[in-house]
C-alpha cells in the first residue's frame, strides 16, 4: 500500500510539474499570430506606398495635359484671330483687286434681274 501511495504521489507530482510546461502548439501560436500581423502591416504599407506613387504619377500626367490644353487654347485663339483677319471683307476686296484685277461696279453697270413666275 505504501508503494501505491508513493507511486500515486509521484504521479501527481509529475502531473503538477507538467501543468507548468507549455505545449508546442501554445508556444508557437503567438509567434504565428505575430508573423501574420507583421506580414499584414507590411502588405498594407506597400499598398499605401504604391497608391501614393500612382497618385503622384497621375497628378503629374494631369498637370502636363492641363498645360498642353492651355497651349492649345492659346493657339486656337490665335488661329481664330488669323481667320478673321484673312476672311475680313476689306482683305478679300483688296486681294481681289490686286490679284484678279476685279473692281466694284459702278451704279450704271449694275443690273437687277428678277425671277418672277407668272400664273
Amino acid at each position: 500500500m505504501r508503494l501505491k501511495l508513493f507511486s500515486a504521489l509521484r504521479y501527481s507530482k509529475v502531473e503538477e510539474n507538467n501543468k507548468h510546461y507549455i505545449s508546442h502548439a501554445e508556444l508557437y501560436r503567438p509567434m504565428v499570430i505575430l508573423l501574420v500581423l507583421i506580414l499584414a502591416v507590411l502588405v498594407s504599407a506597400l499598398t499605401v506606398i504604391k497608391a501614393a506613387y500612382d497618385y503622384r504619377r497621375l497628378f503629374n500626367d494631369h498637370q502636363v495635359l492641363v498645360h498642353q490644353w492651355d497651349e492649345l487654347q492659346v493657339e486656337w485663339g490665335q488661329l481664330l484671330l488669323e481667320q478673321s483677319t484673312w476672311g475680313g471683307h476689306g482683305r478679300i476686296e483688296s486681294e481681289a483687286e490686286a490679284r484678279l484685277q476685279m473692281r466694284v461696279p459702278e451704279a450704271d453697270e449694275t443690273e437687277i434681274i428678277r425671277n418672277e413666275q407668272r400664273n
